[in-house]
């Protein structure tokens, strides 16, 4: 990466964190969410691109009509709609959209790419079934493939989207005997460990991949070394 342009990069946003001038901070639970169409003028734009392997991906759209994975009909009735992957930009305009669009905090996106792919859309993961830069699995979250291989934006947008859904606390099926229970709406870091698992805090953090909690410390360790700002990224 050219240092010229992540200086200009970081200029261009202050540096990072929530101080930022129009950072997407997380929205708390039932507060009305912006459209896609005014995120897209919310993003504060740089032609700074970590990832120029992402470029058509990152100019390709998604379309609607998939279902939210996990949400209740009700849920989906209000919001399925909105996931569609209708924005183009560089792969970090992409996030500053999805974050805006869905509440959540735009770093804490960041740096859930970071481990999920190191920010590559092309990226395939396990089982051949996981795709995109959040690597949304197509054998759970059925009818998002090929769009999450083939756009930036939707996979962005869906993962966000059933994010979303659990901080509003629509995920009550958490709370099953079969699962590890516990499950409250307004818990983003909840939610961001039951991306991986499927679960609410499960796991051991000393044992990686064994569920939510190794997951959560990983995505926290990124955003505290702000990894996508390194030269070497």
């Amino acid at each position: 990466m050219s240092v010229v342009v992540l200086l200009a990069f970081l200029q261009a946003c202050g540096g990072g964190g929530t101080s930022v001038e129009g950072y997407f901070a997380t929205l708390p639970p039932g507060t009305p969410l912006p459209s896609g169409a005014e995120c897209a003028g919310r993003v504060r734009r740089s032609s700074w691109e970590p990832r120029p392997g992402n470029a058509t991906a990152n100019q390709t759209r998604g379309q609607p009509g998939v279902r939210l994975e996990g949400a209740s009909d009700e849920y989906n009735a209000q919001y399925a709609g909105r996931i569609d992957g209708d924005f183009t930009g560089t792969t970090d305009e992409i996030i500053q959209w999805g974050a805006c669009k869905w509440g959540l905090d735009e770093d804490i996106v960041r740096a859930m790419a970071v481990v999920e792919s190191g920010w590559r859309q092309d990226e395939l993961g396990e089982d051949w079934s996981t795709f995109g830069i959040m690597q949304v699995r197509s054998s759970v979250h059925a009818g998002t493939y090929p769009y999450t291989k083939d756009s930036t934006a939707y996979g962005i947008d869906y993962a966000l989207a059933w994010r979303r859904a659990c901080y509003e606390g629509d995920f009550t099926w958490m709370n099953s005997p079969y699962k590890h229970g516990g499950y409250d709406k307004g818990d983003e870091w909840g939610c961001v460990g039951a991306w991986f698992s499927g679960d609410w805090y499960d796991g051991d953090e000393s044992v990686p991949y064994s569920g939510a909690k190794p997951y959560i410390q990983q995505v926290k360790q990124r955003l505290a070394e702000r990894s996508w700002t390194r030269a070497d990224f």
